[in-house]
């Protein structure tokens, strides 16, 4: 019926430039509060300070994620007739609830009852306009073959 999403997606990520360049800043503030407690100074005291806070604030940042966003779901219910043992499939309504007497089937006028309640993750929709350039020219070199 519907496809769910493959969990391979989250494997084939790839890095971005912003998240590239926010790595590189967040390891500068911890080298910086490194050399803040090494190299030091008139006063000591201080520059441990400011060091141990600028890698406190690296670290604590590098911990903070994002949270996940929730994946686009849609619930459906399987609707069979009692009689001729057709199926459909229907979106969910409120007051669904498996057992229920819901319609009349199309095909025999006989009663549909709903047998299942269920929710699936959709899919994102790929992007077809590139694949439909790459197929006609893959067509037009075939042809001129």
């Amino acid at each position: 019926m519907i496809d769910e999403e493959d969990d391979e997606e989250v494997l084939k990520k790839k890095w971005s430039l912003k998240t590239i360049l926010k790595n590189l800043v967040l390891i500068g503030l911890i080298v910086i509060g490194i050399a803040f407690m090494y190299i030091g100074g008139p006063d000591p005291t201080m520059n441990l300070i400011i060091g141990f806070t600028f890698i406190c604030l690296g670290v604590s940042i590098i911990q903070m994620k994002k949270p996940p966003k929730d994946p686009v779901r849609q619930t459906l219910t399987i609707l069979k007739c009692n009689n001729c043992g057709s199926i459909e499939v229907k979106n969910y309504e409120e007051g669904d609830f498996v057992f229920k007497s819901k319609g009349v089937c199309t095909k025999c006028a006989g009663s549909l009852e709903v047998i299942q309640i269920y929710s699936v993750k959709l899919k994102k929709a790929k992007d077809k306009g590139k694949k439909l350039e790459k197929d006609k020219e893959t067509l037009k070199q075939t042809i001129k073959i």
